[in-house]
C-alpha cells in the first residue's frame, strides 16, 4: 500500500496486527491495495493467498468516456436500454462530447423548438471530486477542453429542508465468475449546503452533492433546518427521515439493489480468469427524485475512504473492517505466503482456484448483504459465465431482476 494510501484502512489493519510490506525486507504479502489498476502479469502472478483490490477488464462501468466514446458508463446503458426496455431507465439522459456533440445539439434545438429548454450538466471525463462540473442551460454556456460528458439534469430532485442529496452507495463485487456482488446497507446522504434554486445555475452550493466543493461553502457549518451543521448523514439518518415523514426507503433500496446488479451483469463475461484472488470497492452515486425514482448518477472507482469529518469515521472504518472480513485473509494463508515465501525458487505458481478464493461467498459480512446471487435467482449463480447481451439467457436474467427489484 502506498504511503498515500487511505489513512483508514492502514489504521484498520494495523489494529488487527497486519504488518505493512517493505520491499527487500519482508518475506511475503497478503494484500495490495492501490488506487490505480494492475498490470497483467501482476494479475498472472498472484497466489490463492494474496488479495489485489481491482479487477481486471472492469473500467466500462466507471468510465465516463473513452477517447473514442465507445466504452463509456452511459454508452453502455445506453445500449442495454435499447435492448431490454424500460428496466434500463434509470440514469439520465448523456452525451459524450466531442463524439456526440452533434447529436446533443440536434436534441437541444429540437427540445428548445418544442419550448422545452431543459437544465443540463457538464462533467469531465478524467476529473473527480466535482472538479471542472458546471451546471447550464443555454447552448452557448456549454464550453469544454476535452473529453466530458453532458448529463440532463434531473429537475425534480426530492428535498430535505429545501437542500438538495444524493447517496453514496458502496458496492463490493467479491468475484465476476460467478457473479458475487455485495450492498453495503450504510452510507453517506450528500447534501448540497445552498438551498435549491434554479433561477440560478451558478451556484454551486446549491446544485452540486459533492463533499469536496461544499466543504469550502461558508454555510457549512451553519445549522441548516433538519439537514444541520454540514453536509453528509449516515443512512440510518437518512431512514429514520423517510420514515417519519410514511417514504418508503425499502422501495427505494430494493430499486437500488436492482440497479446494481443489472449495471454489473453486462460486463461479468468480460471479466479474465485471473481474478479469483481480486476484489473491486465501488461508489455508486444515486439520486432520487420527487416521485421516488432513483437515478444513477456515476460510478466511482476507488471511491474515496478520506476523513473530512468524524461521520467519516462512523461509516468507512466499519465499512474497511467488513471489507477486510470478506475478502477472506485468515491466519492460513499468512502461514501459506510465509511457506511460499521460504520454497525453493523452483516452486512452481499456480492460479487461485475457486476453492482457495472461499466458494460458496457468504450471504452476508457485517453490514454487507450479497445482492447477487440470491436464493429466487440461484439458477443463474454457477461457475459459468453470464450469458453476455443480446443471448435469450440473458433477456430472462433482466426479466427475473425487474419482477424481484423494479415490480412492487
Amino acid at each position: 500500500m502506498a504511503e498515500t494510501g487511505p489513512y483508514l484502512l492502514r489504521e484498520v489493519l494495523e489494529s488487527k496486527g497486519w504488518v505493512p510490506f517493505v520491499e527487500g525486507e519482508t518475506p511475503y504479502w497478503n494484500l495490495s491495495w492501490k488506487g490505480s489498476r494492475y498490470r497483467k502479469s501482476e494479475y498472472e502472478q498472484c497466489q490463492p493467498f494474496q488479495r489485489l483490490n481491482h479487477f481486471p477488464n472492469t473500467a466500462i462501468i466507471t468510465r465516463k468516456v473513452s477517447d473514442h466514446g465507445l466504452d463509456s458508463l452511459f454508452r453502455l446503458l445506453r445500449t442495454l436500454k435499447g435492448i431490454y426496455g424500460s428496466v434500463y431507465d434509470y440514469f439520465p439522459l448523456t452525451f459524450t462530447v466531442p463524439g456526440e456533440f452533434i447529436r446533443f445539439v440536434r436534441l437541444y434545438a429540437e427540445e428548445e423548438n418544442n419550448g422545452n429548454k431543459s437544465i443540463w450538466i457538464c462533467k469531465p471525463a478524467d476529473l473527480s471530486r466535482g472538479r471542472g462540473i458546471f451546471v447550464f442551460r443555454e447552448l452557448h454556456e456549454l464550453t469544454y477542453d476535452c473529453n466530458a460528458v453532458v448529463q440532463r439534469y434531473i429537475p425534480n430532485p426530492l428535498l430535505i429542508s429545501g437542500y438538495k442529496f444524493d447517496m453514496r452507495c458502496y458496492v463490493l463485487v467479491r468475484s465476476y465468475q460467478p457473479l458475487t456482488v455485495y450492498l453495503y446497507e450504510d452510507g453517506l446522504a450528500r447534501f448540497a449546503t445552498s438551498r435549491y434554486d434554479t433561477s440560478t445555475l451558478k451556484n454551486k452550493f446549491s446544485h452540486l452533492t459533492n463533499t469536496s466543493i461544499n466543504k469550502f461553502s461558508p454555510t457549512l457549518d451553519a445549522n441548516k433546518d433538519d439537514v444541520g451543521p454540514g453536509c453528509k448523514w449516515q443512512f440510518s439518518r437518512l431512514r429514520a427521515y423517510f420514515e417519519q415523514r410514511n417514504l418508503d426507503f425499502h422501495k427505494v433500496w430494493e430499486k437500488i439493489k436492482g440497479m446494481v446488479i443489472l449495471t454489473f451483469l453486462p460486463i461479468a463475461h468480460q471479466i479474465t480468469v485471473h481474478s479469483e484472488g481480486c476484489f473491486e470497492l465501488y461508489g455508486f452515486d444515486i439520486l432520487i427524485d420527487e416521485s421516488m425514482k432513483a437515478w444513477l448518477l456515476e460510478v466511482n472507482l476507488s471511491p474515496a475512504l478520506s476523513v473530512d469529518a468524524q461521520i467519516d469515521i462512523l461509516v468507512k472504518k466499519p465499512l474497511l473492517e467488513d471489507i477486510i472480513s470478506l475478502v477472506g485473509i485468515s491466519e492460513e494463508d499468512a502461514s501459506k505466503a510465509l511457506k511460499h515465501a521460504q520454497a525453493s525458487e523452483h516452486c512452481s505458481t499456480r492460479q487461485p482456484t475457486a476453492e482457495d478464493a472461499g466458494y460458496p461467498f457468504p450471504s452476508s459480512v457485517g453490514k454487507f448483504t450479497r445482492v447477487f446471487p440470491v436464493p429466487s435467482l440461484a439458477k443463474y449463480a454457477g461457475r459459468h459465465e453470464l450469458p453476455r447481451v443480446g443471448e435469450p439467457l440473458m433477456k430472462q436474467v433482466v426479466t427475473d431482476i425487474k419482477k424481484i427489484y423494479f415490480t412492487h
